[in-house]
């Protein structure tokens, strides 16, 4: 483990043994100017939320929900990248633990199609909060989730302060990225690539790509669509259950 890294995070982390949202609490932070990178974490989050108002799932002291306060050098009209820089900074951590991640756009990263992390992204005007909740040693989850976690699928308990480091540090790196390697880097992972998937507006087609701000561009009989709503897109032949995002 690199030992600067940790040092740099220990100075930039508020934690808690209980809090209702991390992504709230860094908003205050960050309303008093507190810097690019601070984390705030905690052991159980009573109030959890996701896209559209969904609840997150998260077994205290087993699982790992926080929060990245971060201030992106992007254009505004870009920040619709920091979904999958922080998706790509899960996967690359994970990666790292010898394991094959995927990207579930914009949100989500499964391993073996089962989701272990969701990602909530809360932007004002200077500053965006990156919400993060990864299944880590939870033993089972309940009916009807499709999830796994770290445990799970490396067959032993994990570090949670490992993890969260690995993943601060690649946010910190991917932000410093351009979005043509985003999505490059992105692609790579990107779950769903092969065969078919559907709109909510009934259009079939299969992934081609990304748009200018990280929209899902789909080909379909006749033309290209650019899907930038994640609840509009199933998989043909089965839609993705997992359990809300942060």
């Amino acid at each position: 483990m690199d030992l600067q890294i940790l040092a740099a995070l220990e100075e930039r982390m508020e934690w808690h043994g209980s809090l209702g949202s991390t992504n709230d609490r860094a908003r205050e932070l960050a309303a008093t100017g507190v810097a690019h990178g601070y984390v705030v974490g905690t052991e159980k989050q009573t109030a959890g939320r996701g896209r559209k108002g969904a609840s997150w799932f998260s077994e205290p002291g087993r699982g790992l929900a926080f929060s990245v306060i971060v201030r992106p050098t992007w254009p505004k009209n870009r920040w619709g990248w920091l979904s999958l820089a922080a998706g790509l900074a899960v996967c690359r951590a994970l990666e790292e633990m010898n394991l094959a991640p995927e990207i579930k756009w914009p949100n989500d990263v499964l391993l073996e199609g089962r989701k272990v992390c969701g990602i909530l992204i809360e932007a004002a005007e200077e500053l965006a909060v990156i919400g993060i909740g990864i299944n880590v040693n939870e033993r089972e989850f309940p009916a009807g989730l499709e999830a796994v976690s770290l445990f799970q699928a490396c067959g032993q308990e994990i570090g949670r302060e490992a993890v969260l480091l690995r993943v601060w540090a690649h946010i910190m790196e991917g932000l410093g990225l351009e979005p043509p390697a985003i999505a490059e880097d992105a692609w790579e992972r990107l779950a769903w690539r092969e065969g078919e998937i559907e709109t909510s507006e009934g259009i079939r087609g299969r992934i081609r790509g990304f748009g200018e701000n990280g929209e899902l561009t789909v080909e379909s009989s006749d033309r290209l669509v650019r899907v930038s709503e994640a609840d509009g897109v199933t998989r043909c032949g089965g839609e993705f259950q997992g359990p809300s995002p942060r």
